[in-house]
Protein backbone atom coordinates (compact mmCIF):
# COMPACT_ATOMS: atom_id res chain seq x y z
CA UNK A 1 0.00 0.00 0.00
CA UNK A 2 1.73 3.28 -0.98
CA UNK A 3 0.84 4.96 2.34
CA UNK A 4 2.88 2.73 4.17
CA UNK A 5 5.91 3.41 1.89
CA UNK A 6 5.09 6.94 2.55
CA UNK A 7 4.83 7.12 5.92
CA UNK A 8 8.11 4.54 6.51
CA UNK A 9 9.84 7.28 4.53
CA UNK A 10 12.58 7.19 7.25
CA UNK A 11 13.55 3.70 6.44
CA UNK A 12 13.56 3.87 2.61
CA UNK A 13 13.88 7.47 1.66
CA UNK A 14 17.12 8.86 0.56
CA UNK A 15 19.72 10.33 2.30
CA UNK A 16 21.68 13.14 1.42
CA UNK A 17 25.29 12.93 1.14
CA UNK A 18 26.52 16.45 1.79
CA UNK A 19 26.49 18.80 4.25
CA UNK A 20 25.48 21.69 2.32
CA UNK A 21 22.26 20.70 -0.11
CA UNK A 22 21.49 22.93 -2.85
CA UNK A 23 17.84 23.17 -4.59
CA UNK A 24 19.55 20.56 -7.69
CA UNK A 25 20.43 18.29 -4.88
CA UNK A 26 16.78 18.59 -3.19
CA UNK A 27 15.30 17.65 -6.44
CA UNK A 28 17.50 14.84 -7.52
CA UNK A 29 16.58 13.31 -3.98
CA UNK A 30 12.89 14.07 -4.16
CA UNK A 31 13.26 11.72 -7.90
CA UNK A 32 14.89 9.12 -6.48
CA UNK A 33 12.25 9.03 -3.62
CA UNK A 34 9.64 8.66 -6.09
CA UNK A 35 11.46 6.05 -8.21
CA UNK A 36 12.24 4.40 -4.67
CA UNK A 37 8.28 4.47 -4.82
CA UNK A 38 7.65 2.54 -7.75
CA UNK A 39 4.58 3.70 -8.33
CA UNK A 40 4.17 5.32 -12.12
CA UNK A 41 0.92 7.34 -11.60
CA UNK A 42 2.80 9.54 -9.27
CA UNK A 43 4.63 12.18 -10.68
CA UNK A 44 6.62 15.19 -8.96
CA UNK A 45 5.73 18.60 -9.35
CA UNK A 46 7.81 21.39 -7.51
CA UNK A 47 10.65 22.01 -5.79
CA UNK A 48 10.05 25.37 -3.28
CA UNK A 49 13.56 26.21 -1.03
CA UNK A 50 13.37 27.97 2.23
CA UNK A 51 16.00 28.40 4.66
CA UNK A 52 14.72 25.93 7.19
CA UNK A 53 13.99 22.89 4.58
CA UNK A 54 13.17 22.13 0.85
CA UNK A 55 9.51 21.21 0.20
CA UNK A 56 8.52 19.00 -2.75
CA UNK A 57 4.74 18.44 -3.63
CA UNK A 58 3.45 15.44 -5.58
CA UNK A 59 0.76 14.38 -7.98
CA UNK A 60 -1.50 11.56 -9.41
CA UNK A 61 -1.21 11.27 -13.27
CA UNK A 62 -4.33 10.37 -13.98
CA UNK A 63 -6.45 12.67 -11.87
CA UNK A 64 -4.29 15.85 -11.97
CA UNK A 65 -4.85 15.44 -7.99
CA UNK A 66 -2.01 16.59 -5.48
CA UNK A 67 -1.50 13.10 -3.78
CA UNK A 68 1.30 14.31 -0.85
CA UNK A 69 4.00 16.76 0.49
CA UNK A 70 7.69 16.00 1.09
CA UNK A 71 10.50 17.92 3.05
CA UNK A 72 14.24 17.91 2.91
CA UNK A 73 15.45 19.22 6.08
CA UNK A 74 18.43 21.47 5.90
CA UNK A 75 21.68 20.88 7.85
CA UNK A 76 21.63 23.06 11.06
CA UNK A 77 17.99 24.50 10.80
CA UNK A 78 16.19 24.93 14.11
CA UNK A 79 13.67 22.71 13.31
CA UNK A 80 16.01 19.64 13.30
CA UNK A 81 17.10 20.04 16.58
CA UNK A 82 15.27 18.85 19.40
CA UNK A 83 12.15 16.48 18.55
CA UNK A 84 13.97 15.63 15.24
CA UNK A 85 17.11 14.86 17.37
CA UNK A 86 19.83 17.20 16.92
CA UNK A 87 20.07 17.11 12.81
CA UNK A 88 19.65 13.70 12.59
CA UNK A 89 16.91 14.46 10.60
CA UNK A 90 18.51 16.32 8.28
CA UNK A 91 18.77 15.56 4.69
CA UNK A 92 16.32 12.72 4.37
CA UNK A 93 13.16 12.68 2.40
CA UNK A 94 10.51 12.51 4.78
CA UNK A 95 6.80 13.51 4.84
CA UNK A 96 5.63 17.10 5.84
CA UNK A 97 4.23 17.37 9.20
CA UNK A 98 0.48 18.82 9.93
CA UNK A 99 -2.07 18.58 6.86
CA UNK A 100 -0.06 15.92 5.03
CA UNK A 101 -0.24 13.69 7.49
CA UNK A 102 -3.49 14.46 9.64
CA UNK A 103 -5.54 15.60 7.15
CA UNK A 104 -4.56 13.72 4.01
CA UNK A 105 -7.64 11.04 3.33
CA UNK A 106 -5.86 8.93 1.30
CA UNK A 107 -2.48 9.29 1.49
CA UNK A 108 -2.15 10.63 5.12
CA UNK A 109 -1.88 8.47 8.57
CA UNK A 110 -5.52 9.51 9.68
CA UNK A 111 -7.04 8.91 5.92
CA UNK A 112 -4.65 6.43 4.60
CA UNK A 113 -3.20 3.36 6.63
CA UNK A 114 -5.70 3.92 9.94
CA UNK A 115 -8.61 4.81 8.42
CA UNK A 116 -9.94 7.17 9.98
CA UNK A 117 -11.91 8.83 7.97
CA UNK A 118 -14.99 7.35 7.06
CA UNK A 119 -15.59 8.91 3.63
CA UNK A 120 -13.81 7.31 0.54
CA UNK A 121 -11.22 9.75 -0.53
CA UNK A 122 -12.13 12.14 -2.85
CA UNK A 123 -11.60 15.59 -4.41
CA UNK A 124 -14.92 16.68 -4.03
CA UNK A 125 -15.26 18.56 -0.80
CA UNK A 126 -17.67 20.25 1.39
CA UNK A 127 -15.12 23.69 0.70
CA UNK A 128 -14.54 24.88 -2.53
CA UNK A 129 -11.78 25.56 -4.13
CA UNK A 130 -13.13 28.98 -4.16
CA UNK A 131 -14.41 29.02 -0.70
CA UNK A 132 -10.71 27.67 0.75
CA UNK A 133 -8.93 31.05 -0.88
CA UNK A 134 -11.92 33.32 0.75
CA UNK A 135 -11.27 31.38 3.91
CA UNK A 136 -6.96 31.98 3.74
CA UNK A 137 -7.30 35.47 2.72
CA UNK A 138 -9.75 36.36 5.67
CA UNK A 139 -6.84 34.38 7.73
CA UNK A 140 -4.14 36.23 6.41
CA UNK A 141 -5.62 39.87 6.81
CA UNK A 142 -5.99 39.01 10.68
CA UNK A 143 -2.36 37.19 10.89
CA UNK A 144 -0.01 38.28 8.01
CA UNK A 145 -1.10 41.98 7.41
CA UNK A 146 -0.15 42.78 3.87
CA UNK A 147 0.12 39.16 2.66
CA UNK A 148 -2.78 37.49 0.52
CA UNK A 149 -4.04 34.22 -0.53
CA UNK A 150 -2.36 32.76 -4.32
CA UNK A 151 -2.74 29.73 -6.10
CA UNK A 152 -4.83 26.85 -4.81
CA UNK A 153 -4.13 23.04 -4.88
CA UNK A 154 -6.46 20.24 -4.33
CA UNK A 155 -5.24 17.61 -2.08
CA UNK A 156 -7.37 14.49 -0.59
CA UNK A 157 -9.04 16.54 2.37
CA UNK A 158 -7.76 19.78 1.89
CA UNK A 159 -6.16 22.52 0.28
CA UNK A 160 -2.55 23.70 -0.07
CA UNK A 161 -3.11 27.41 -0.96
CA UNK A 162 0.09 29.71 -1.93
CA UNK A 163 0.89 32.82 0.12
CA UNK A 164 2.28 35.90 -1.44
CA UNK A 165 3.86 39.22 -0.24
CA UNK A 166 3.38 42.07 -3.22
CA UNK A 167 3.03 39.07 -5.83
CA UNK A 168 5.63 36.91 -4.72
CA UNK A 169 5.99 33.74 -2.82
CA UNK A 170 6.24 34.56 1.21
CA UNK A 171 4.64 30.64 2.20
CA UNK A 172 1.93 28.12 2.30
CA UNK A 173 -0.91 27.11 4.41
CA UNK A 174 -3.31 24.55 3.93
CA UNK A 175 -7.27 24.55 4.50
CA UNK A 176 -9.12 21.88 5.74
CA UNK A 177 -11.81 20.64 3.01
CA UNK A 178 -14.81 19.94 5.60
CA UNK A 179 -14.42 21.90 8.00
CA UNK A 180 -12.80 25.21 6.80
CA UNK A 181 -9.59 24.56 9.57
CA UNK A 182 -6.66 26.93 8.70
CA UNK A 183 -2.97 25.73 9.16
CA UNK A 184 -0.29 27.79 8.24
CA UNK A 185 3.30 25.79 7.57
CA UNK A 186 5.15 27.96 9.87
CA UNK A 187 8.00 25.49 9.62
CA UNK A 188 9.74 26.32 6.50
CA UNK A 189 10.98 29.62 7.01
CA UNK A 190 11.37 31.81 4.75
CA UNK A 191 11.24 31.63 1.08
CA UNK A 192 13.94 31.65 -1.48
CA UNK A 193 12.84 29.87 -4.80
CA UNK A 194 11.17 27.21 -6.51
CA UNK A 195 11.71 25.09 -8.80
CA UNK A 196 8.65 23.50 -11.15
CA UNK A 197 9.00 20.17 -12.74
CA UNK A 198 6.38 19.18 -14.30
CA UNK A 199 2.51 20.55 -14.25
CA UNK A 200 -0.55 18.60 -12.84
CA UNK A 201 -2.42 18.01 -16.25
CA UNK A 202 -5.17 14.97 -15.84
CA UNK A 203 -4.93 12.28 -18.23
CA UNK A 204 -7.54 11.85 -21.11
CA UNK A 205 -9.75 8.89 -19.62
CA UNK A 206 -8.65 5.58 -21.93
CA UNK A 207 -12.22 4.21 -21.99
CA UNK A 208 -13.21 7.86 -23.50
CA UNK A 209 -10.99 7.42 -25.65
CA UNK A 210 -11.54 4.19 -26.86
CA UNK A 211 -14.93 4.99 -27.35
CA UNK A 212 -14.63 8.43 -29.04
CA UNK A 213 -11.94 6.48 -31.55
CA UNK A 214 -14.77 3.77 -32.13
CA UNK A 215 -17.71 5.77 -33.18
CA UNK A 216 -15.23 7.79 -35.63
CA UNK A 217 -14.58 4.51 -37.28
CA UNK A 218 -18.40 4.02 -37.91
CA UNK A 219 -18.79 7.14 -39.07
CA UNK A 220 -16.09 7.29 -41.47
CA UNK A 221 -17.60 3.47 -42.48
CA UNK A 222 -21.48 5.04 -42.98
CA UNK A 223 -20.19 7.47 -45.15
CA UNK A 224 -17.73 5.88 -47.54
CA UNK A 225 -20.27 2.63 -47.68
CA UNK A 226 -22.78 1.79 -51.13
CA UNK A 227 -26.29 3.37 -49.91
CA UNK A 228 -29.08 0.78 -50.65
CA UNK A 229 -31.14 1.67 -53.96
CA UNK A 230 -34.60 1.86 -53.35
CA UNK A 231 -36.82 -0.48 -55.68
CA UNK A 232 -35.45 -3.70 -57.20
CA UNK A 233 -33.08 -3.88 -60.04
CA UNK A 234 -34.74 -5.94 -63.67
Amino acid sequence: MLVVIVLSSLLVGVHAQTQTITIDNAVQLFQNYLTRLGNPNLALHEVEEYTNNFYASYYEKNTGIFAFQMLIWKPGSIWTGGMMGNGMMSGIVMPEPGPNMIWNTKYGVMGGMMRIYQQAPTSSMTVTPEQAKAIAQQYLASSFNGTSAGDVDTFYGYYNVDVLSNGNTFGMLSVNGYSGQVWYHSWHGAYIQTETISEPVPEFPYALVTLMVGLTLVSILVKVSPRKRKGFSS
